[in-house]
């Protein structure tokens, strides 16, 4: 660079720089808003849990960054985070849908994964920087070396807390007098978080395996009872050929033991493997268990038995459950699907009715009572149920067919 070019904007550009900013920034920020409530949109159609930051660039910003950018000789001179959004979500596993989002619905130019090749000693924050290219139509001019750009940074909540206090401690303040154990202090509490991170996500993705598996053995249920008079269409439910198990002695089975156990339990119920499923559930209530697990298992247990159609057996483990746990609706609405089973109407309506007061925002609930009701021949309650199963899940299939066959028999 020529020793006659100077490296800072002189003053009458600077002043030159400030009108024009002033004079398109309302442009800008109508952008800005007109993107930010695009992302939320996009974002509110999916189960992330997200907070969306936005900002344009202050007149100071802008122009400290233009005079780094000269310092620094970059060529051509872009400032492309003059339009800025930050999206925070929990885990690191939906940072990455937001990217695919991201991807799938705008023009990106650049994607940047910080701190993804920094040495473990070093701490710097985490995060993914996406550049997106914004529509033509949407500037009407613009601030000089800017683009038609905005930077999506991208992080956890974590990240973005070590973000805010490393700005503080490290970007404002002056990094070189910093001592060597202050920096391998801030070194070990950025690996902690990330490591954090990393843990809260094993965390969720076995949460999530094991609700998998809980709720393809609710379905197995469901499919049984999920028909008048309890008389399901055969190849519904049938049990499969079942693997062998080998019985472990009470008594020596870890934690860790334990969980293995209850996967492989669950593996086994959600694949029609009842028999397994029982052995392994039965292994798991001799050990040691807080009362509300015991409840969980018991009621696992009796729902393998109910598909086998052992229902005294199921009967018993649901009074079980509700004994370990008198709060455990599921358990109480497959103690009362059980009673309808055996005919035993007046106690299945008692159980649904109390399930129901406690809680009734249960679609399913309402559809196994429309279902006892049905039963019993009485249509128009049954009719009621259906339509407060509806009213609360308008896409509950069973319940619009067990409608449509009240329709039938009221002749309407």
């Amino acid at each position: 660079m020529s020793g006659n070019i100077s490296l800072k904007p002189s003053i009458s550009e600077r002043q030159r720089l400030r009108i024009l900013y002033e004079r398109y920034r309302p442009a800008y920020e109508k952008n800005l808003m007109r993107l930010q409530k695009h992302i939320r949109k996009l974002l509110l159609k999916t189960d992330i849990n997200f907070n969306i930051k936005y900002r344009l660039k202050s007149f100071e910003s802008y122009f400290q960054k233009l005079i780094r950018y000269r310092q620094k000789g970059i060529d051509p001179l872009i400032i492309n985070d003059l339009i800025g959004l930050r999206i925070i979500c929990p885990f690191l596993e939906d940072v990455e849908r937001v990217e695919r989002i991201l991807r799938d619905n705008f023009t990106v130019l650049e994607i940047e994964h910080k701190h993804a090749h920094k040495a473990v000693t070093e701490f710097s924050y985490e995060a993914v920087h996406l550049t997106l290219q914004l529509p033509e139509k949407y500037f009407e001019g613009f601030i000089p070396y800017s683009d038609r750009t905005c930077e999506v940074q991208l992080r956890t909540i974590l990240q973005d807390a070590w973000a805010e206090v490393e700005h503080e401690l490290i970007y404002k303040a002056n990094f070189s007098m910093l001592n060597e154990p202050v920096k391998r202090k801030l070194a070990s509490l950025n690996a902690t978080l990330t490591l954090s991170d990393i843990i809260f996500q094993e965390i969720r993705d076995y949460q999530k395996e094991i609700q998998a598996l809980r709720e393809k053995c609710h379905v197995s249920m469901t499919e049984k009872i999920s028909f008048p008079n309890g008389k399901a269409p055969a190849g519904g439910t049938e049990e499969k050929p079942e693997q062998a198990y080998q019985e472990i002695p009470p008594g020596i089975i870890s934690r860790s033991k334990i969980e293995k156990q209850l996967f492989e339990a669950l593996e086994a119920h959600s694949r029609h493997q009842y028999k397994t499923a029982v052995q392994i559930y039965t292994q798991i209530l001799k050990q040691r268990l807080k009362p509300v697990i015991r409840s969980i298992i018991y009621n696992h247990r009796g729902m393998a038995y109910f598909v086998m159609g052992d229902y005294e057996k199921a009967l018993n483990d649901f009074n079980r459950a509700l004994k370990f746990d008198a709060q455990n609706l599921r358990a109480l609405n497959n103690r009362g699907s059980t009673y309808r089973m055996l005919k035993n109407y007046n106690r299945a309506l008692e159980d649904f009715q109390k399930s129901l007061e406690t809680d009734s925002y249960q679609h399913e609930t309402y559809h196994i009572r429309a279902l006892t009701y049905f039963d019993l021949m009485d249509y128009p309650r049954a009719l009621n149920d259906c339509n407060k199963a509806l009213s609360l899940k308008p896409d509950y299939e069973p319940a619009k067919a067990l409608q449509k066959l009240i329709a039938a028999r009221m002749n309407f």
